[in-house]
């Protein structure tokens, strides 16, 4: 009889394990673009706005399925809305760094996970 107390919380800790796992995979950061097939991650760095240089491009898809970023030729997030303008920042390679607009007033960095240190 005692055996059998001991297996239910077992059956239900391996049930719970298992039930709660995602299949849907996961990112590298909660604040992640994909742009061009770069992923870039958004830092707390900040830029003026006198830094910045034409826009290149506008989330096109926000979601937290990583299934739902697999096109390359569209602009994805897994945080940032639908609309939230992208730019090119003066003097630095787009391909190292860009610049997202985080509000009205406030550009933030988004370095490419490639080549941040």
């Amino acid at each position: 009889m005692k055996k059998n107390w001991l297996f239910i919380p077992i059956i239900s800790l391996i049930i719970l394990l298992f039930g709660c796992s995602s299949s849907s995979g996961s990112f590298p950061s909660n604040k992640m673009i994909k742009l061009n097939k770069e992923i870039y991650i958004t830092s707390n760095d900040s830029i003026s706005k006198d830094k910045l240089a034409d826009q290149i491009g506008e989330i096109e898809v926000s979601s937290t399925d990583v299934s739902d970023h697999d096109d390359d030729s569209i602009i994805s997030s897994n945080s940032y809305e639908v609309g939230t303008k992208l730019f090119k920042i003066k003097n630095e390679n787009s391909t190292d760094m860009i610049a997202v607009e985080d509000s009205t007033d406030k550009y933030l960095i988004a370095y490419n996970n490639k080549y941040k240190n």
